[in-house]
């Protein structure tokens, strides 16, 4: 086995979360990930998706066997929500939890794989006897996921298959690894009116009570049900019309925003056609125009063909002590991007914890080696001549 030196681990983690990296602002994290990976003599790789907004990629070349492992990861975090009693931009420990914005999605997903990345390094013996071993560290998860989108375009996403460090253990069923993933469509919808006093109605076409009546139809939205995910959701994000500065004035124009998760089987066209279909029906005298704006995702499911999937199930029920539980997943992350875009089988795992995107955000300071570790033994398995 692999020696992790948690140390190591520890310092890079409290250091990750003492930079605020909350979405845009990811470069200081990105140049910060790019010293840690000059510290283990890699030499690291920036590739700006926007201006600022840098992902970080390295390999570590460690045999000859033409498999590529990467790990990966986004080191953007939400915004600090209001009730965080202590800084959100220092790590601190109590009863044997680490508290930080981001550590938990996923500051100490990344740290960890550092940590493997380190070992391997530090082990002579696995030398020439492997393959490559990349790491890519991504920007704006909690945005659109234009970093793993541009991952994509770069050799990392020519990659055999990917350790991706999200915020899942695996160890219970509230608790599990993304065996699929559901998918996500935005509708953009603009209702056009005609304006007209406002004392006089009837002369026009209100666009807000118009798009009233298509919220409110929204329930009738033919949504599909799944033997995995049960039945899709939709919900307005937004709803936009009226006056800026006071005046009487009938609404001409009106925008409503609304998610929508995409079950297996559903697509972009399949979903715009349904929704102009319901609003056709409700014979609104006003026009109303769909778009469907990014993020755009498509489902995706966990490839169990994969000669990652036996090898990583062998690592984790060793280092854990019993097998991991797979299970299906209704939200979005990076995955969608790696698997259903591009073709990478990707198991996503990281250290146990909870209350991402809330104040009091944690990880369990128990199972951080344990996760390195995995990585590490995974990697040495799936990267092997044998």
């Amino acid at each position: 086995m692999v020696k992790i030196d948690n140390n190591f681990l520890l310092e890079t983690l409290r250091t990750l979360v003492s930079i605020n990296s909350v979405l845009p602002h990811e470069a200081e994290a990105a140049a910060y990930l790019a010293e840690v990976v000059r510290g283990l003599g890699l030499e690291p790789e920036w590739d700006e998706v926007e201006a600022g907004r840098p992902n970080v990629y390295t390999t570590a070349v460690l045999g000859p066997s033409d498999r590529f492992l990467v790990f990966s990861g986004h080191h953007d975090t939400v915004g600090v929500a209001p009730e965080w009693e202590t800084n959100p931009f220092a790590m601190v420990e109590k009863n044997g939890r680490l508290y930080g914005l981001g550590i938990y999605n996923m500051k100490a997903g990344l740290a960890c794989q550092l940590t493997a990345i380190k070992a391997l390094l530090e082990t002579p013996a696995l030398h020439g006897k492997l393959g490559k071993l990349g790491f890519a560290a991504t920007v704006d998860q909690e945005g659109g996921s234009i970093g793993a989108k541009a991952m994509l375009n770069t050799a990392y996403g020519q990659c055999d298959a990917m350790l991706h460090g999200e915020h899942f253990y695996g160890d219970a069923a509230n608790d599990y690894l993304p065996l699929a993933g559901v998918g996500k469509l935005l509708y953009k919808l603009t209702i056009h009116g005609q304006a007209a006093h406002g004392f006089r109605p009837y002369q026009g076409i209100n666009a807000v009570t118009d798009a009233a009546r298509i919220e409110l139809a929204l329930a009738d939205l033919p949504l599909p049900t799944h033997e995995l995910f049960g039945q899709g959701t939709v919900c307005t994000l937004k709803f936009d019309g009226g006056y800026r500065q006071y005046e009487m004035v009938v609404p001409a124009r009106c925008e409503m925003v609304i998610n929508r998760l995409l079950m297996p089987g559903e697509t972009r066209e399949t979903a715009v056609s349904e929704l102009r279909t319901l609003i056709d029906q409700l014979g609104l005298a006003s026009t109303v125009t769909i778009e469907t704006p990014p993020p755009f995702f498509n489902p995706y499911f966990l490839d169990q063909s994969t000669p990652l999937l036996p090898v990583f199930n062998q690592a984790y029920a060793q280092v854990v002590g019993r097998p991991p539980h797979f299970a299906p997943h209704n939200g979005i992350t990076d995955v969608n991007v790696f698997t259903a875009e591009g073709n990478i089988p990707t198991i996503a795992f990281g250290p146990k914890g909870s209350r991402h995107h809330m104040a009091g955000e944690y990880v369990e300071a128990g199972t951080l080696e344990k996760v390195a570790r995995v990585y590490a033994e995974t990697a040495v398995s799936f990267l092997s001549n044998r």
